[in-house]
């Protein structure tokens, strides 16, 4: 098989179906086709592959972070602030990819730092404090969650977009575990694509009524196809395209499906 897409032709093509599934989202109520969403099954799956590859290339690793934290704030400050200056019901408004991201970034240090732990030990403890954060702000958000109606709501809100959790990221803790896997496996690929089968397989809860109008998790499965072209170059440079377009497009689409109701 001649191996063909450039990283930046799949963040092309994730951004094209990405755009699709919002699309659905935002706009459902008006008789968009399921298939528009079936077809954004594929944009996770592209993303957390692509990250495994960035991290990898990138010469600065806590920039990379830092930049997908950056991210994750502004765009949970967008989930909350305009749905409360633009009231729109039949729309709930919870997309941050970039916690996802993020999360599968955090996991893909830590693995380096265990694995590189006899010769670097000062990140291999870095890695121990990175994963004690990640789980004790889970557990920590979970109990703020339990208790909601004793809190006050704005400081529920403010602790909800300071740092993403394992059960609250879009996703939840299969697609951070995807993105590792995708970075363990990063030079074979046949693993990659068998571990992205698995986990489309675990995705249909293993429930196999409804694959083609409810239960379509499960379409993460065609990732297989593009994974399986990537040539491994990385073609045209688009570094911030995505970290613009991302809360842009969300915007506009959530103002116009509002305005169109």
């Amino acid at each position: 098989m001649t191996k063909k897409l450039t990283a930046f032709q799949l963040k092309v093509i994730g951004i094209i179906l990405m755009v699709f599934d919002h699309v659905h989202q935002m706009f459902y109520f008006k008789g968009i086709p399921i298939w528009f969403s079936m077809l954004g099954r594929l944009v996770a799956p592209i993303f957390l592959f692509l990250s495994a590859e960035g991290f990898h290339y990138t010469r600065n690793k806590l920039a990379y972070i830092r930049n997908l934290l950056v991210g994750f704030w502004i765009m949970g400050v967008i989930d909350l602030a305009l749905p409360m200056a633009l009231p729109h019901e039949p729309v709930t408004l919870i997309n941050n990819i970039f916690g996802t991201l993020l999360l599968g970034v955090l996991t893909m240090y830590c693995y380096d730092g265990f694995r590189n732990w006899r010769q670097n030990k000062k990140q291999g403890w870095i890695a121990v404090g990175v994963l004690a954060l990640i789980f004790g702000y889970t557990a920590f958000f979970m109990q703020l969650f339990n208790n909601i109606e004793h809190l006050n709501i704005n400081v529920f809100r403010f602790f909800s977009i300071l740092f993403p959790t394992l059960l609250t990221n879009e996703g939840g803790p299969t697609l951070v575990l995807l993105a590792l896997f995708f970075y363990i496996f990063r030079e074979k690929r046949t693993f990659q694509i068998v571990t992205l089968l698995v986990f489309s397989l675990i995705s249909t809860g293993f429930n196999f009524t409804g694959l083609f109008s409810s239960n379509i998790q499960w379409m993460s499965a065609f990732t297989a196809i593009l994974i399986a072209l990537y040539s491994g170059k990385e073609g045209k440079k688009m570094k911030w395209f995505f970290y613009y377009f991302y809360p842009i497009h969300i915007v506009i689409l959530y103002v116009l499906s509002a305005l169109l109701a």
